[in-house]
């Protein structure tokens, strides 16, 4: 008796089901607007910490300018301000799509000053629905707050 060769309705479905099951696992697994914004925010709260911390080792006010595109930190010198020079305060830019206002008490930039103070700011970062907030304290504390 000769088989015709093929596949039948039952193994096509249970390999579309396969392919299915694969497909929404990868799709869960990829990051959201959420994802972008929680990490932009704790990437910023995590380099806030650290030009709060050079400030105190160094002995000099280190700020922190924000704008639509990125921020940059910035030390004071005995000529002014200068780019920050330490490797993890090297200018960043933000993931595309992220919309950023910094509210800063009394404009300008975010200070942090050789005792650990600062000036304190609130940094909303967003895209969609998603939302963070870091929020710098008057002694320096830094926060995020996601959501």
């Amino acid at each position: 008796m000769r088989r015709d060769a093929g596949f039948t309705l039952v193994e096509l479905m249970v390999v579309l089901l396969v392919i299915g099951l694969t497909s929404g696992m990868v799709m869960l697994s990829l990051p959201g607007d959420g994802d972008a914004v929680t990490g932009d925010a704790e990437s910023f709260a995590a380099r806030l910490v650290t030009a709060r911390d050079l400030a105190v080792v160094s002995g000099r006010d280190t700020a922190v300018r924000i704008d639509g595109g990125g921020y940059r930190f910035e030390e004071r010198s005995l000529g002014g301000w200068r780019p920050a020079v330490a490797r993890p305060l090297k200018p960043r830019r933000w993931t595309a799509g992220l919309a950023v206002q910094p509210e800063v008490e009394g404009g300008g930039a975010i200070r942090f000053d050789p005792t650990g103070g600062a000036t304190p700011a609130t940094v909303t970062i967003s895209r969609g629905d998603a939302s963070a907030r870091v929020r710098i304290g008057l002694g320096g504390g830094v926060r995020v707050d996601a959501g």
